[in-house]
């Protein structure tokens, strides 16, 4: 079967990863046990049934022994010229949820860049709590409220912001941002590693 990639289809992770585990000789269950993967999810993976999070897509290529940005390129010297558009649907944007069900990261950033930049659609639902201990040394937080109110703390310093209102603030130390009203709230957040 022939696999034609156009310009704008997003890569094909799951036979990319079937390659690489075949290659490196493992069974399905050997590649769930190394990746903390479930077998069933990694087959649904494989078959291009499921779009993988980022978390499970990092599991994976350190257990394969590869890099993140080596399965999302495309492998046709098409793609690589300087003239091309690379075209992700909404379905295919990836996602992760905050422990608490209740916040909603999409993906928005090139998985190439996220040692250095990252931004999100942040969607969360009333009384959404996203903690994170402190990122790397130098990682600075830029949040932009689209919609609601949202409450972000960084150290002992505490804002609210409203809508069209943006927070700047040091990340590489415990922060968070909590929805504290019964309405959802939206934003734009970028985490930049300075």
């Amino acid at each position: 079967m022939s696999r034609n990639i156009s310009r704008n289809s997003p890569p094909d992770v799951g036979h990319k990863i079937k390659i690489m585990r075949a290659e490196k000789k493992l069974t399905l269950e050997q590649l769930a046990s190394l990746s903390g993967v479930s077998k069933s999810m990694l087959s649904q993976i494989e078959r291009g049934r499921t779009n993988p999070t980022l978390a499970i897509l990092w599991s994976l290529t350190q257990s394969l022994g590869i890099d993140i940005a080596d399965l999302l390129n495309h492998n046709n010297d098409d793609h690589k010229t300087a003239h091309h558009i690379d075209h992700i649907k909404a379905h295919q944007t990836p996602e992760i949820q905050s422990a608490d069900g209740k916040c909603t990261l999409k993906i928005l950033g090139p998985i190439d860049l996220v040692t250095k930049i990252e931004w999100y659609d942040l969607m969360m639902a009333p009384e959404g709590l996203l903690e994170s201990d402190g990122h790397a040394e130098g990682t600075v937080e830029h949040l932009t409220l689209i919609e609601g109110e949202l409450s972000v703390r960084s150290g002992n310093k505490e804002i609210i912001l409203k809508s069209g209102d943006t927070a700047r603030y040091h990340a590489d130390i415990p922060h968070y941002i909590e929805n504290k009203r019964k309405k959802p709230a939206r934003a734009i957040m970028m985490v930049l590693a300075l």
